[in-house]
């Protein structure tokens, strides 16, 4: 996809989804058997330490009752979310040239947009869960089935702070039983498991963001949420069948931790190919080594 333009409304048809589903599950093995190279019930069990580490406070930020407190006084929410929110503080920390915008973008907000996003996501994955069952979810067989479309409302955004990929953070961060982590590897990871291929698209792989005035590719960071989280279950799906036959059984309370642990895997896997798209030429010219 082409930075600017809207994804092709290819991305929908049946037809289309079929084809990246075969091709992810062709290629899903190579990947399994290097991830099984490690003890399997270790790399759970740490990705799963971590995400307890960090869980209480996503509750907390996450709270319906705290963020009501804050209806007194919303522009306290600002530096509130800039202190409590793991996903969001670790983004205004970074170094990383890629989070420019993001920081300016946080600078802009204000805290009453903030609390108005949060509250509305809040209230949204307290009524998915409460409506959710693993059977069901695990059957699947369309992104509707999913119940996320509500995801790519403007509501639930909020100018350039809060988008999908921090949508997902939050969400996973409570519910990680219901939401697929849309991490940076996790599209990443989506690329690579379809064959990094674009599937008659005229922009190429949907799963990137091509910046042409740059000569860089991201992970499409605006990929729609209920598509994501289709792949995203496909992918889960597949590994928890390997996972069965190599003697590991999942509980399904750590559903999306498992995931986030293998496509952590896949976006290791192809540590340089992820810089070098994300390299411009100019970039290239003084810092490649």
């Amino acid at each position: 996809m082409i930075r600017g333009n809207k994804i092709e409304h290819q991305v929908y048809d049946p037809s289309h989804r079929q084809q990246v589903l075969a091709e992810m599950t062709k290629n899903f093995p190579a990947y399994f058997e290097t991830f099984s190279l490690k003890p399997l019930d270790q790399v759970f069990a740490e990705h799963i330490r971590k995400h307890a580490q960090e869980q209480d406070a996503y509750r907390d930020y996450m709270d319906r009752i705290a963020l009501d407190e804050f209806d007194y006084d919303a522009a306290a929410f600002k530096g509130h979310t800039k202190k409590r929110c793991p996903i969001i503080r670790r983004c205004l920390q970074a170094n990383d040239e890629v989070m420019k915008d993001y920081k300016i973008s946080f600078n802009n907000v204000t805290g009453r947009q903030l609390l108005d996003t949060v509250s509305k996501l809040s209230d949204f994955a307290v009524a998915y869960v409460a409506n959710f069952n693993d059977q069901v979810h695990e059957a699947a067989s369309t992104p509707g089935d999913l119940g996320l479309n509500n995801l790519n409302e403007s509501e639930y955004g909020c100018g350039g702070v809060i988008g999908y990929g921090i949508q997902s953070s939050l969400l996973y961060g409570v519910y990680p039983r219901n939401f697929a982590h849309r991490s940076q590897n996790a599209v990443w990871s989506l690329y690579f498991l379809s064959g990094r291929k674009d599937f008659g698209l005229l922009d190429g792989s949907e799963f990137l963001m091509a910046h042409p005035d740059l000569g860089t590719c991201e992970q499409n960071y605006f990929y729609p949420a209920e598509l994501f989280a289709f792949y995203a279950l496909h992918i889960y799906r597949l590994l928890k069948e390997a996972s069965a036959k190599a003697g590991i059984h999942f509980h399904d309370h750590n559903r999306y931790i498992y995931l986030s642990a293998f496509c952590d895997h896949v976006g290791d896997r192809h540590r340089n190919d992820i810089n070098t798209y994300r390299r411009s030429s100019e970039y290239a010219d003084t810092h490649w080594f």
